[in-house]
C-alpha cells in the first residue's frame, strides 16, 4: 500500500511539473492548465495525508491486526493492559494473599 501511494505521488508530481513547464512556455492554454494543476495539487495533498498516516501506522485495519495478534499471543485484550480497571473496580475483586 505504501509503495503504491508514494508511486502515485511521484507520478502526479511529475505530471504537475510538466504542466507548469507547458504553461510557462505558452504551449498550453493557461486556464485549462491551471485547473488541471489545481486538481493535481488537491489530489497530491490527499495522498500526502494518506502517506503520513501510513508512516504513522494508522492505516485502516492496522489497529485491528495488532489487537488480534496481541490477543492470540497473550490471551487478553490489549486495551485491558493499556487501560487497567480503576482502583474502585479493583477493590471489588478478591485478590489472593501470598502465604
Amino acid at each position: 500500500m505504501a509503495t503504491a501511494t508514494i508511486d502515485r505521488i511521484n507520478d502526479l508530481s511529475a505530471k504537475r511539473s510538466r504542466l507548469y513547464s507547458a504553461a510557462g512556455s505558452g504551449r498550453a492554454t493557461k486556464s485549462g492548465v491551471l485547473q488541471r494543476i489545481g486538481a493535481l495539487t488537491s489530489e497530491l495533498d490527499e495522498l500526502w495525508e494518506l502517506r503520513r498516516a501510513e508512516r504513522a501506522g494508522r492505516r485502516e485495519g492496522v489497529d485491528l491486526l495488532i489487537e488480534r495478534s496481541y490477543q492470540e499471543l497473550y490471551g487478553r485484550n490489549v486495551d485491558d493492559v493499556i487501560s487497567p480497571p480503576s482502583v474502585a473496580d479493583a477493590e471489588h475483586q478478591k485478590v489472593p494473599l501470598a502465604a
